[in-house]
């Protein structure tokens, strides 16, 4: 795996400079980078001078990037391109653009993409509905392994509420992926944690259906799919059985007890070994994605061990 990439995440809240960012990937002995949701206008251009400067080349890029100057907390959920809502799927088109050009300026292969989360609501005891916020996690803790039935309660509230999010993206990757498909660049959409998250693996299945465009993949994080797993929400094999042939690249970071994710390969229980065969694909997109407090040598740890694959 010698063309890992570390995402610039890894810097956040350090106030770094592209150009001193660059030349801490180049001494981790990597030339690839993912240009994080965080890199603010101002950067982008930055980021071409330092890329260039110490021989990097941008592999992928987090959307939405580069995020406006005006706004104080950007994030990968700032916009849905999923939503049910016109005004909001509009505004998450024109930013998916602004990303996409990003990623066309720097040659990246592919757009990282969060769909949104669906809005999952139970019936009252008497009438109505009120919202609702999945408790796997919660019983995990509990019984110390998945509950069975939870989950598929959990399912049936999320089978209910998903059509209008399926719809909403649905109308936005018409008006997106000729775009895509123009630049030669893949949307994939990322795995989050949590059963509210969308797609899912099935989701993002059907959508490769209805739109059948090489532009149009997923992209597995594997400590989401960990966390996703270990509550009882999505076996790994079997989420990868849907998505596998069509995902362009892969977050790798480890995840320890039950939650605490975005730990370096190694710090984890992650099964890096089983994965081999989806990270080991020709052309496959493989991103280290650790949290800004893990330390450099963690880091180099967890570089040497996925290296060892």
């Amino acid at each position: 795996m010698e063309d890992l990439a570390l995402s610039t995440s890894y810097f956040a809240g350090r106030r770094w400079s592209p150009a001193r960012m660059a030349a801490a990937v180049r001494g981790l002995g990597l030339a690839r980078v993912e240009l994080g949701y965080l890199t603010r206008e101002p950067e982008e251009g930055l980021w071409a001078g330092a890329a260039a400067a110490e021989g990097l080349t941008v592999g992928s890029v987090h959307a939405f990037c580069p995020a406006s100057v005006a706004d104080p907390f950007p994030g990968p959920e700032t916009f849905s391109l999923a939503a049910p809502e016109a005004a909001r799927r509009e505004a998450a088109i024109r930013a998916t653009l602004r990303t996409l050009a990003c990623a066309a300026r720097f040659g990246a292969r592919a757009v990282v993409m969060h769909g949104g989360r669906v809005e999952l609501r139970r019936k009252r005891a008497l009438w109505g509905t009120a919202p609702y916020r999945s408790r796997l996690s919660e019983a995990f803790r509990v019984l110390g392994r998945p509950d069975r039935a939870l989950v598929e309660a959990e399912r049936a509230l999320r089978l209910e509420a998903a059509p209008r999010w399926l719809d909403g993206l649905s109308f936005a990757l018409e008006r997106v992926l000729p775009h895509f498909e123009e630049a030669g660049v893949v949307l994939a959409f990322e795995n989050l944690p949590g059963i509210e998250a969308f797609p899912d693996p099935a989701e993002v299945a059907f959508l490769r259906q209805r739109f059948p465009s090489p532009s149009l993949g997923a992209w597995y994080d594997v400590g989401h799919g960990e966390r996703k797993a270990r509550v009882g929400d999505w076996p790994v094999e079997e989420a990868l059985a849907l998505t596998e042939t069509f995902t362009a690249g892969a977050h790798l970071h480890d995840v320890r007890d039950l939650e605490e994710d975005h730990r370096a390969p190694g710090e984890g229980a992650v099964d890096f070994v089983a994965l081999r065969p989806l990270l080991a694909k020709p052309g496959f997109l493989r991103v280290l994605e650790p949290s800004p407090d893990v330390s450099e040598e963690a880091l180099r740890r967890g570089i040497a061990l996925l290296r060892a694959l």
